[in-house]
């Protein structure tokens, strides 16, 4: 028999506590806790993935009503890793992906993952100083842009600039996803967010 696939609270909580705040709708937190994640209330030391994914699910709808679902999962993906980086494993995380750049941090990918669940596996190919494939053996959720999402966003993270995250193959659990990047130019090691004329590149749709 395989073990339940389990996800752990702190990826919940990075999510759902962190990147919401206080930002949800009352009904998109009794949707959430209908589905077994009470935001009032401690979270549990662990959730199913089918659970995981219903939270997902609620937050795509109430958080991005009117977004197509690709994007939406893109934007929770992005906003994932910005919170994950902000929990006390995340910050750690942080400090030495910054210091090891997108290369070496993702082909260490596989620690990160399994930081926040109990099953995930990551295989890498590389293809350049630059560009490399990422397997993995479970999305996450039920669209594999939430992956693309959160890995883009921890390659802009770590250093990387002008990042392309592509799933290809997706079954419905598994995906390779093409990762390219190119190495940030001095102005966007001052300001993360800014494009090379110096204007905001954030464009990602918030609660």
């Amino acid at each position: 028999m395989n073990p339940e696939k389990l996800v752990h609270a702190q990826t919940v909580e990075a999510l759902f506590v962190r990147a919401f705040e206080n930002r949800l709708t009352p009904a998109c937190r009794e949707a959430l806790r209908k589905a077994g994640l009470n935001l009032d209330h401690k979270l549990e030391r662990t959730y199913s993935l089918d659970q995981w994914k219903d939270f997902l699910r609620i937050a795509a709808a109430h958080v991005y009503g009117g977004v197509p679902a690709e994007a939406a999962y893109y934007s929770l993906g992005e906003r994932f890793m910005d919170a994950w980086f902000g929990t006390f494993l995340g910050r750690a995380l942080l400090g030495v992906a910054k210091l090891a750049g997108p290369r070496r941090m993702l082909l260490h990918a596989g620690h990160g993952f399994r930081a926040g669940n109990t099953f995930s596996e990551v295989t890498i190919v590389e293809r350049g100083p630059t560009s490399l494939e990422l397997g993995m053996n479970d999305v996450l959720a039920d669209q594999p842009t939430f992956a693309a999402g959160l890995l883009a966003r921890a390659v802009e993270l770590s250093g990387g600039w002008r990042v392309v995250a592509i799933p290809e193959g997706f079954d419905g659990t598994t995906c390779t996803f093409h990762i390219r990047w190119a190495e940030a130019p001095a102005v966007a090691s001052l300001n993360g967010n800014a494009t090379a004329d110096g204007q905001a590149a954030d464009s990602r749709p918030r609660a």
